[in-house]
């Protein structure tokens, strides 16, 4: 072995990786190997510049003879499971970094183990395992530095909320805020999980620390606006109402936002929205009319034909009484969707970073690692980045969808408080057509249903035969999603209960409300009284 040569090359090679000439680094990489066949540092910088480059075939020989120079060397078989994490070879991955546990390892890359396992769990969504592997982690960390890193605890976050375990996302919260104090994002969190709860006077504070300590701008004030107004909307009518006046307080400060200068124009969609939605419980339905169609942008030419010449067709709502189930049930649906910071920016993946290297990191705190040579923590992105932005691509459709479907369960809300029949069946014929909500689609057969039985009784393009049809058919499909006794089920009844009470059939509607929760009970036994006094005159 020529020791010059050899110091000569990883030097020029060293250089070359430092300043991103991936190509030259291997070439004098290559060169030092020349020298010594299986020295594990050229190894390892060899198959690191072949990972930046995307070489992973090539880049998967350098680190099995690495391996190969050292089997007992965890720290390469966790560098040849990291060029697996990145090439989206999942088995692969962790195959080895299993195996690297089983090894002797560098005390940073045996906690980087278990935050590598942490992130492939939480990629197959099994939550648990994930926070069994960041506690294994923080554990194995002895930099202590785990146990401080603001952004896994955000992840940890996530995933308790994930398991709806709020008790613990509450305390990781607290913890994320007060070690990332000037972080808006970690208040925003820690403020709607306290709102989830009901802790609206906590909330409330935890708002007021924000601004002091992390709104830095007009964008940042408007953000914690918005969370202001959700929070009067969520505890309007509780004991925390003390005057009475939060959906007032919301109303107006909604207006504000809208027409402020500042927030996205998605933003600012989702307020009208949430303006909509509490003009309905404010009685102003018009209004709530007008904000919705502000945002439908739909020609009039795609709109159902008229309902007169539309025949029945499967099944839908009630009027005044629509609008207290409403505020009710729309309310506990949309609850976390109106807020829906809690899964949806908690979860947000992070910009993919490089380091100085060229590679593909997460950030740490200066020196929480030290001056390792194998991989650092890659994100989500680094598995496959043009997979990872056609899911943003579907996840930004899919929302674009749900978004519409929202405004139209609004407007037929809007109508059938009206009693605008023909407009009720039109809305609900479309909220009955929303993807992946059963909720939506159950409310809008019921829907459409109620205002065809309506359309019949004032002579509009239905007859009583129709009504009758089209209800027996419905209640044959509710009683069949009851029967398959799942998540749906509890849908199922409520309209099932609604629509025996509408037809007269009390007894039997009496029989189905005795199956539900006090407070629902209570409320369908009201609305089965209702129906019995209108029968009656």
């Amino acid at each position: 072995m020529d020791i010059e040569a050899y110091k000569e090359a990883i030097a020029n090679a060293d250089i070359a990786f430092v300043n991103g000439k991936f190509e030259n680094a291997v070439a004098w990489y290559d060169k030092a190997l020349a020298e010594a066949p299986t020295d594990e540092y050229a190894l390892s910088k060899a198959g690191t510049s072949l990972v930046s480059l995307n070489r992973f075939a090539e880049a998967f020989g350098y680190f099995e003879r690495a391996v190969e120079a050292d089997p007992q060397n965890g720290d390469n078989v966790f560098n040849l499971a990291n060029a697996y994490f990145f090439s989206g070879d999942i088995p692969k991955a962790i195959e080895n970094y299993t195996a690297a546990e089983l090894l002797d390892c560098s005390d940073d890359v045996k906690a980087r183990i278990y935050y590598q396992l942490a992130l492939l769990c939480s990629i197959k969504q099994d939550y648990r395992a994930a926070l069994i592997n960041y506690q294994k982690y923080e554990d194995a960390d002895k930099t202590g530095q785990a146990s401080l890193d603001a952004e896994v605890i955000a992840e940890r976050v996530n995933l308790y909320i994930q398991l709806q375990d709020f008790e613990n996302a509450l305390k990781y919260t607290l913890k994320w805020v007060n070690l990332a104090p000037t972080e808006l994002r970690a208040y925003i969190v820690y403020f709607n999980l306290l709102t989830a709860v009901e802790k609206y006077d906590r909330a409330l504070q935890v708002l007021s620390d924000a601004e002091k300590y992390a709104v830095t701008d007009e964008d940042d004030k408007y953000a914690v606006d918005v969370s202001r107004a959700n929070l009067y909307v969520n505890a309007a009518g509780t004991s925390f109402d003390k005057g009475g006046d939060f959906n007032q307080k919301a109303y107006n400060l909604m207006n504000e936002l809208i027409i402020s200068p500042v927030g996205t124009q998605e933003s600012k969609n989702e307020l009208v929205l949430a303006l909509g939605e509490l003009c309905i419980t404010l009685g102003k339905v018009d209004e709530a009319i007008d904000l919705m169609q502000m945002l439908t942008e739909e020609p009039a030419a795609e709109t159902p034909s008229d309902a007169a010449a539309a025949a029945p067709d499967e099944t839908p709502v009630d009027p005044a009484e629509i609008d207290a189930m409403m505020s009710r049930d729309l309310t506990a649906m949309d609850a976390r969707i109106s807020s829906g910071e809690i899964s949806e920016d908690i979860g947000e993946e992070a910009t993919l970073n490089f380091d100085e290297d060229g590679r593909p990191v997460r950030e740490y705190p200066d020196g929480a690692f030290g001056e390792e040579d194998g991989f650092r923590l890659p994100e989500f992105k680094g598995i496959d980045i043009e997979k990872a932005r056609e899911e943003d691509r579907a996840r930004e459709a899919a929302d674009q969808a749900m978004f519409r479907a929202k405004v139209n369960f609004t407007l037929l809300t809007c109508y059938a408080f009206k009693e605008d029949y023909e407009k009720t069946l039109e809305y609900a014929r479309r909220v009955k057509l929303t993807p992946d909500n059963t909720y939506y689609e159950f409310f809008g057969r019921y829907s459409e249903a109620y205002a065809i039985r309506a359309l019949a009784k004032q002579g509009k393009g239905f007859t009583q035969a129709d009504a009758d049809r089209i209800y027996s058919e419905n209640l044959a499909f509710f009683r069949s999603e009851m029967i398959k006794a799942n998540e749906n089920s509890a849908y199922a009844l409520l309209f099932r209960t609604r629509m025996y009470a509408e037809t007269g059939k009390y007894a039997k509607a009496e029989e189905l409300a005795s199956l539900m929760s006090d407070d629902d009970r209570a409320a369908l036994v009201a609305y089965i009284e209702e129906c019995r006094k209108n029968e009656d005159n």
